[in-house]
């Protein structure tokens, strides 16, 4: 057959190789190719394409000259307020001007839409990849980013807070205090340096108190030369007293020793791509990613990250049968016609974040999987987004396709591009008898040589863990003209998509996802984007309830000026526009591949008012009359108040809570966790604050 040879890069070994492309490509768009047969080609998805629309269009924050990662590697930058406060705050870094310092920056945006945006700090230092999150019960937020405070050669971690619930208004922020330098306690001595931290906050064993995370990872070379982050685990507790007095904190450590040999090669060099989150219902602390062994994990603490962390791996290569032309001749094979052995397993999936949901009993994150070969290479055309998930009950992991998808996306089977229907044969051929496949680059820029830094996947989902999304940014129709030359693509030179995947049913199933571009005629054209390049785009941390099965996700994204990041080599370095905008989604239109879904049998609602003092009221709903129970929890999963157990009518109901446990006793302020259970077929859990 004719063969076209493209520039493979190495997963393994250095460098790169020659490796046989079969063309005529297919796209996941089933394209009109020239000598194609005229076989019908198979559809991408029967699966629910979902009503949005934007809720505020882009706004400009802040012209920036460092056009790489903004908002932080393996964590989102946008955290919002708890409801009854109503804003949002983004952290990132940036350079106003050409030659200015590189330093970090918030941007508040409040409930009716104004905009804040200012430094952190005071001093004119070089500071960047900062993470944030917010105290669910001030709204205050606490944020750390690295920095050379000292004049040394290593860089520190810094933290701080903004008091926002003294006045009502953002800018109140803590002096930076150093978190991590070379006298905090570390595995292997000063010469370690922590950088890249996120910020994570949770429940307290002190039931008045909420924990405060700092993660940051090891910056200093293994001894093998080659990066390996072990991570160093700063914690602290604290109460509204302590932000009102400007405490720094009393900050405790932790390591992991299994990360620790990793990091120097004991027994062997092993690197983590991983990221942090914090059960918001128990004590419960994770890492979650995958490593160069090609293994799935998680690091495990059930003890408010204090003690020991459980490893829980499993191998994540899948064999796949490599196909044949018409000829006989192998479609992935080397210059003498042998063919290579191929399996799917991970690739440029190293910046991501991880969420708990449904009560912290699972985790989730989203990557890519690329058709690799056992001799140490992936084929950069067909690397495809998949959804995982880690199930804490039943100790498994699995993953679901989401772009492209096969005959079932959920069955834990990597979906094959050239097999959707899942029959074990070819689906299609072209006129010349080669094998017609899609292809998949799930990466805003199009070239191979930086995609390691620039994937870029997050996720959010709501309060209850019901509802999902993941976001990524697309670049295969960049990708066929700048890399392969294909003047049919021309006008997609500069131009990549936006991704957005959702689930309505904790992950177990996933929508054909919305697509959005700034291409003037394309079907999938935006007009809020247009003019726009936007690059690493980062969702909010929760998705808000509208009503009506509607959910407002917020973004934060830098909307490219040069296509490609100039600080990774690419493009020039012309400024830059940081941008907030936020979308609602009709999260009622996702269902599962069968069409049939099992109406709703009961619902509860979220409490109101939220944040309370002193009682506040919970609404439910029954399609049918059954027995309800609805509990409250504190942070420790200790029951302190049954609302009501007994048969209730169909139709819409409330009981109130007036901030007392099953004695009588008023209870503290902090986080409570509100259960209804309907005849064992309807279980929800949502989050109040109780605020004196």
């Amino acid at each position: 057959m004719k063969k076209f040879f493209v520039v493979l890069v190495l997963l393994v070994l250095a460098g790169s190789l020659l490796a046989d492309f079969m063309q005529p490509a297919r796209e996941k768009i089933p394209l009109t190719i020239e000598n194609q047969s005229e076989t019908k080609l198979v559809s991408e998805s029967s699966r629910d394409f979902l009503d949005w629309e934007f809720v505020v269009d882009p706004v400009a924050l802040l012209t920036n000259y460092y056009d790489y990662m903004p908002g932080s590697y393996n964590s989102t930058p946008v955290r919002i307020q708890p409801d009854a406060l109503g804003g949002i705050y983004i952290t990132f870094h940036a350079r106003e001007t050409a030659d200015a310092t590189r330093r970090v920056y918030y941007a508040y945006i409040d409930a009716d839409g104004s905009v804040t945006v200012a430094n952190i700090g005071t001093a004119d230092l070089h500071e960047g990849y900062s993470g944030v999150d917010i105290d669910p019960v001030t709204g205050d937020p606490f944020c750390a980013w690295h920095v050379n405070i000292d004049g040394s050669g290593d860089l520190e971690t810094v933290c701080t807070y903004d008091t926002y619930h003294v006045l009502s208004n953002p800018g109140l922020w803590l002096t930076p205090f150093v978190v991590m330098d070379d006298t905090t306690p570390q595995p292997y001595g000063p010469t370690d340096y922590f950088i890249w931290p996120y910020v994570h906050i949770g429940p307290s064993p002190d039931p008045d108190k909420r924990r405060v995370y700092v993660q940051a990872n090891n910056g200093d070379d293994t001894p093998t030369g080659a990066p390996s982050e072990n991570i160093l685990l700063a914690y602290a507790d604290f109460d509204q007293t302590d932000l009102e007095n400007g405490s720094t904190l009393d900050w405790s450590y932790n390591t992991i020793p299994l990360l620790d040999e990793w990091h120097i090669g004991v027994p062997e060099w092993i690197r983590p791509m991983q990221s942090f989150d914090v059960s918001q219902v128990d004590g419960k602390v994770a890492l979650y990613g995958y490593n160069t062994n090609d293994e799935i994990h998680v690091f495990l603490n059930d003890n408010y990250g204090e003690g020991d962390f459980e490893y829980i791996s499993t191998n994540y290569q899948f064999d796949v049968w490599n196909p044949q032309n018409q000829d006989n001749s192998y479609v992935f094979d080397d210059e003498n016609g042998d063919p290579y052995t191929l399996f799917w397993g991970f690739v440029h999936s190293g910046h991501m974040n991880s969420i708990f949901t449904e009560g912290s009993n699972k985790l989730n994150f989203c990557g890519n999987f690329a058709l690799q070969c056992y001799e140490g290479f992936y084929f950069p055309f067909e690397l495809f987004p998949k959804a995982f998930q880690y199930d804490l009950d039943t100790e498994t992991f699995s993953f679901h396709d989401l772009d492209i998808t096969g005959l079932n996306p959920d069955d834990d089977i990597p979906m094959v591009p050239w097999d959707i229907d899942e029959d074990g044969v070819v689906d299609e051929f072209n006129a010349n008898g080669d094998v017609l496949m899609y292809n998949g680059w799930p990466i805003w820029f199009w070239s191979t040589d930086p995609a390691f830094h620039e994937n870029n996947h997050k996720m959010c989902s709501n309060e209850s863990g019901s509802r999902l999304i993941n976001v990524w940014q697309d670049g295969l129709k960049s990708k066929y003209y700048n890399d392969l030359g294909d003047e049919d693509y021309i006008e997609w030179a500069e131009i990549a998509e936006i991704y957005i995947a959702v689930s309505n049913d904790g992950g177990a199933t996933w929508s054909a996802p919305i697509i959005m571009n700034a291409l003037v005629g394309d079907e999938n054209y935006v007009t809020e984007l247009d003019g726009m390049m936007p690059a690493y785009v980062y969702c909010g941390d929760k998705i808000e309830d509208l009503g009506g099965g509607w959910g407002e996700v917020h973004f934060f994204f830098l909307d490219d000026e040069s296509y490609g990041s100039s600080i990774q080599g690419w493009g020039q370095n012309l400024g830059s526009t940081m941008r907030y905008a936020s979308i609602k989604i009709d999260f009622g239109d996702v269902s599962a591949d069968d069409p049939t879904v099992t109406p709703a049998v009961a619902q509860l609602s979220q409490n109101y008012p939220n944040p309370f003092n002193p009682s506040t009221t919970i609404a439910y709903n029954l399609q049918e009359a059954g027995k309800v129970s609805i509990e409250i929890f504190n942070t420790k999963g200790q029951n302190i108040r049954t609302l009501i157990n007994e048969n209730v009518t169909a139709g819409d109901h409330t009981v109130e809570w007036n901030g007392k446990d099953n004695n009588g006793n008023s209870v503290a302020s902090g986080i409570y966790f509100y259960k209804m259970r309907s005849d064992g077929r309807y279980t929800s859990t949502k989050k109040m604050i109780l605020l004196k």
